[in-house]
């Protein structure tokens, strides 16, 4: 398991009450080299402990309301997750590179989290409804043993249910982007009038948001479409 980024002030503090301690030799050539050796070897460790981080599997580039971040999904998703970096800005953003992030990760870690709750079978596709319910297959045989491990298991949860709620946002912006480029081409009121009433179907109230699907494989491997098609 990869070491989670929030535990790294928290080691690097334990290295310094380690290393800060007062030198009991009476020896001045000791208390001189002593501190020298302490923080060489105190900087090896705190820099293996970054590499480490830098390495770790589950860390991805995000993009986010600060920007770009190196995240771990599952720290992120984590219960009790407290970076004040996180806050409201630091929030992931609906863009392909996070759907297609989640994606990956949740490949990496849905069969594994099947497993360890005795579920042998991946459901076809889950989906959600407009209260943000999860959906399985009707026939899908396990659907209260997944219901019951994911009620346990509050990160795995958060995480499928931010791939859905983000390729929602996604698919509606793709379906507005046409809009937008047409909008911006317009030289006129009477053009842009014109742009307005033929995509007016995507700006009511009453817009009727694509359906986002998550399909896995039978091997556990996460695709998400919209309407039917392959979002990214």
């Amino acid at each position: 398991m990869a070491i989670q980024i929030g535990h790294a002030a928290s080691y690097i503090g334990l290295l310094n009450k380690t290393t800060g301690n007062s030198n009991t030799s009476g020896s001045p050539a000791a208390a001189t080299q002593r501190p020298q050796a302490e923080n060489t070897d105190r900087s090896t460790q705190i820099s293996a402990l970054g590499q480490t981080v830098a390495d770790a599997a589950d860390v991805y580039a995000m993009d986010t309301g600060k920007g770009e971040r190196n995240l771990s999904l599952g720290t992120y998703f984590s219960d009790g997750y407290s970076q004040p970096s996180l806050s409201l800005d630091g929030l992931l953003l609906p863009s392909e590179k996070n759907v297609r992030a989640l994606q990956d990760h949740i490949s990496s870690v849905f069969p594994d989290f099947l497993a360890a709750n005795g579920i042998p079978e991946v459901p076809e596709r889950i989906r959600y409804d407009s209260e943000g319910k999860m959906v399985l297959p009707p026939d899908y045989p396990y659907a209260d043993e997944l219901r019951s491990a994911l009620e346990n298991d509050p990160a795995m949860a958060r995480e499928l249910s931010t791939a859905n709620a983000l390729s929602s946002h996604l698919a509606a912006l793709k379906e507005l982007e046409p809009f937008h480029e047409e909008y911006a081409q317009a030289e006129s009121q009477a053009q842009i009038n014109a742009v307005i009433e033929k995509y007016s179907h995507l700006l009511s109230d009453r817009t009727r948001y694509p359906e986002i699907a998550l399909l896995f494989t039978e091997g556990g491997s996460l695709s998400i479409t919209a309407d039917g098609a392959t979002l990214v």
